[in-house]
């Protein structure tokens, strides 16, 4: 192998594929990254075995065709401090030497006939889905998965494509659900219902993320697959029956109010300053143009910020866990939202345009009056 390669380029997409290297992988060369010189292209490949994913390398010329495995921690700190715009790379699996103007580096290399190959998409179910879209869906979704381990289904993300093209990306955690609807490129009318590891479905946005041509996804028995003209990827399906998530979503709401995304926001995070692990929660006191927000906490104080909206109802109160509130706000675009609820119980329902719906269980304080 043998080829020189802009500098940057490289080191970028060194970066890129080594997020999915972990070290608790078992089997020590997948703590590695594999090169591939071959038909005038590099492409690079790491997997934890449970998401994988290989890059087509920008701005490379490939003199001699070859394969190595290296480790990513070791050459991608010599990328990133080297100040030359291009380096060399030469070697086998034995090892592969990094040149630059002024230094060298070999580093020893792993055999790549035992690095598994991640597999490609075949010609038949494959849905297309615009860049843009696919990262707006997951970013507005995946942060609702379930952290703790154990919780199965709600700790991945849900995909389903139906013979329309509708496409929906729904997580939840038990405590709150976030879901959005696009269109889809589905000439096959394929359908797609599947659970998608969340670390995979944030990989496959970041590859949406790298070009501005349309992602191809395809669902295997096992697996997700997903790629672009700058590469592609595969994740394990996670196990499980993910819930009727329909069936949580309120209906026909009494209190409906709407609310400045990013001034609701501001006020939610000062408010939010005087909460502490036990008293994790802040009061939102809704009256005709007026939404006042509370907390307090013994140890820490009482904060009060108001903020004008735009509602002419009863007055009412109900109480979130403010991060709750903060995680979806964060990801909104639009200038407002909706929040609709029936009761200080009851879970609220945030929508911000036609396609983007968030569920949110209110903390309920039992000392207080319903």
């Amino acid at each position: 192998m043998r080829l020189t390669a802009d500098r940057q380029a490289l080191y970028g997409a060194f970066q890129h594929v080594g997020s999915v290297v972990t070290s608790t992988i078992v089997r020590p060369i997948y703590q590695n990254v594999l090169l591939e010189a071959v038909g005038g292209n590099l492409f690079l490949s790491a997997t934890d075995l449970e998401v994988g994913l290989k890059l087509k390398v920008s701005k490379v010329e490939v003199t001699e065709e070859g394969a190595a495995v290296v480790p990513e921690d070791r050459i991608g700190p010599i990328l990133r401090a080297t100040l030359d715009e291009t380096v060399t790379l030469e070697g086998d699996e034995s090892a592969v030497t990094l040149k630059s103007a002024d230094g060298r580096f070999r580093i020893l290399s792993q055999d790549p006939a035992d690095f598994g190959q991640i597999p490609s998409l075949s010609e038949d179910g494959v849905v297309e889905v615009d860049p843009d879209v696919l990262r707006y869906m997951i970013a507005r979704t995946a942060f609702a998965t379930a952290e703790e381990k154990g919780r199965y289904a709600l700790n991945g993300v849900l995909i389903v494509v139906d013979e329309t093209g509708d496409i929906e990306i729904v997580a939840a955690d038990g405590a709150r659900l976030a879901t959005v609807r696009k269109k889809a490129s589905n000439p096959q009318k394929c359908k797609i219902d599947c659970i998608v590891m969340k670390k995979g479905i944030e990989q496959a946005a970041r590859l949406a993320g790298q070009s501005d041509a349309p992602v191809r996804i395809q669902v295997t028995e096992t697996q997700l697959l997903a790629e672009n003209d700058v590469g592609h990827m595969c994740c394990q399906l996670v196990e499980g029956q993910f819930p009727n998530f329909r069936e949580v979503i309120p209906r026909d709401c009494r209190h409906k109010m709407e609310v400045p995304t990013r001034t609701l926001l501001n006020a939610l995070q000062r408010a939010a300053s005087l909460t502490s692990e036990q008293t994790r929660a802040v009061d939102f006191h809704f009256s005709s143009g007026t939404l006042v927000l509370t907390s307090q906490s013994p140890d820490l104080g009482e904060a009060e910020v108001r903020l004008p909206i735009d509602y002419e109802g009863e007055g009412v109160q109900i109480a979130f866990n403010p991060r709750y509130i903060e995680d979806m706000l964060q990801t909104v675009e639009r200038e407002t939202v909706k929040m609709e609820f029936n009761d200080r119980r009851s879970p609220c329902v945030i929508r911000s345009g036609a396609d983007y719906l968030y569920v949110v269980s209110p903390v309920v304080r039992e000392d207080t009056p319903a």
